[in-house]
């Protein structure tokens, strides 16, 4: 087998929907092997790896289990990783959640480095929000034992990679300089195997380059403008071909993730494209929004008697604006309306797979929304989607680690031919 042909292995934790996977996918990785807490989106994860006809061991399960190592070391039977990916939860790191020291989820990336230490990847990499640069343990204890007193989340990460034989870089990217429509900021920590030598540590695999900025944006309208016909409650399998296509939407639409021939699908069928309905009064309020503003801009330029009419608690939702990419894509669907004027309504899963930049033919599973106290037993689709990793945001990453993996065998070769 070439070096170009040559399928490498990655485990994915905490994989979500599978964002993460179709990046690393689409740059050559194999990925028989994954984790989630989530039951609706092991059903999406497992039914895309289905679809691509591509083996695949899913632990479905709290990873405090995976990470104990007769857990492990059964799951993963022996099989060579060489990359570990995931993002741990970043809801107790987010700045616009609560911060509570408390949560369980704030301590689930020592449970990735548990598996980390066992599994001895040459590289992992793990994805969190921006919040995680400024949150601060009051105490806690690392798996290599150190107790970090009032030290930053960030910090940990690196001092403890170190300890397990690892040289982490911490960056900060923005998934809109990788070909995806979004505003989505993200840190990334890139780490490649190291062996301390004396005082100093050498790098037995290559570090991989940062991922290389794209020149120009994808917007909105070049991301959805061909899905913008369904209208308020309408639904269908069907695309409106009399819209042209944009390269963006055609890629998307011929796929990009290859199956077990090394094919992309195809698309023929139109998934996940249903419009919510509204009400009256709701679609006023969309109509009233001008592009790029939010529903608390829009209430602090009106009078009082429009003010008491548009009024709602929604103050972030904010309407698209067609030549910029979209605000970060969360969890839930009301948050971002279509830019279309004659056709206001929030978007559909697909659109919002669209600035993601999911292939079209993969299929999210389960309910497409829930409200309430079952969101927090459920992962319904819009969350499924606004959880992920985006493709090409992932992809852009994924091909850093594959040009240092690819270094690395050119190196073995020519070292062999001395």
């Amino acid at each position: 087998m070439s070096i170009q042909n040559k399928k490498y292995t990655v485990l994915d934790l905490f994989c979500g929907a599978g964002g993460m996977s179709e990046g690393f996918m689409q740059a050559g990785f194999n990925i028989p092997f994954a984790s989630d807490f989530s039951k609706e989106a092991a059903v999406t994860y497992k039914n895309r790896h289905a679809q691509l006809g591509l083996k695949l061991k899913f632990f479905e399960g709290d990873i405090r289990k995976l990470s104990r190592k007769p857990k492990l070391a059964e799951f993963l039977n022996g099989a060579s990783i060489d990359v570990i990916v995931g993002g741990p939860p970043c809801q107790g790191f987010s700045l616009s959640g609560k911060r509570d020291e408390n949560d369980p989820r704030n301590k689930m990336f020592l449970e990735y480095l548990k598996i980390v230490k066992s599994v001895k990847p040459k590289y992992f990499v793990m994805e969190n929000v921006e919040g995680i640069l400024s949150y601060r343990f009051t105490k806690i204890r690392g798996v290599s034992g150190k107790v970090y007193i009032n030290e930053l989340a960030s910090k940990i990460i690196e001092q403890e990679s170190l300890k397990l034989g690892y040289r982490v870089q911490c960056l900060q990217l923005n998934a809109k300089d990788y070909a995806v429509p979004q505003n989505r900021p993200r840190v990334i920590f890139i780490a490649n195997k190291v062996e301390k030598k004396g005082k100093n540590y050498i790098d037995i695999v290559p570090r991989p380059s940062p991922p290389k900025k794209r020149d120009k944006i994808v917007t909105v309208h070049e991301a959805i403008s061909d899905l913008s016909f369904l209208k308020n409650g309408e639904s269908t399998t069907n695309y409106n071909e009399e819209f042209k296509q944009t390269a963006y939407q055609l890629m998307l639409r011929n796929g990009l993730t290859p199956d077990a021939n090394d094919r992309p699908i195809r698309c023929e069928e139109l998934l996940n494209h249903k419009a919510s309905k509204h009400l009256d009064k709701t679609v006023d309020r969309f109509e009233k929004l001008n592009p790029g503003e939010t529903i608390a801009e829009l209430l602090g330029r009106l009078n009082e008697t429009d003010f008491a009419y548009y009024f709602t608690k929604k103050y972030r939702c904010s309407k698209l604006d067609r030549a910029q990419v979209s605000p970060t894509v969360l969890t839930l669907p009301d948050d971002i309306i279509h830019y279309d004027e004659s056709n206001p309504r929030i978007l559909t899963v697909r659109e919002f797979a669209r600035l993601q930049s999911f292939d079209d033919s993969f299929e999210f599973c389960g309910k497409r929304t829930t409200g309430g106290e079952r969101r927090k037993f459920e992962t319904p689709q819009y969350t499924q989607v606004g959880n992920a990793v985006p493709p090409l945001f992932a992809r852009a990453i994924a091909e850093s680690i594959m040009g240092a993996l690819e270094a690395r065998s050119i190196e073995s070769i020519e070292a062999l031919c001395v």
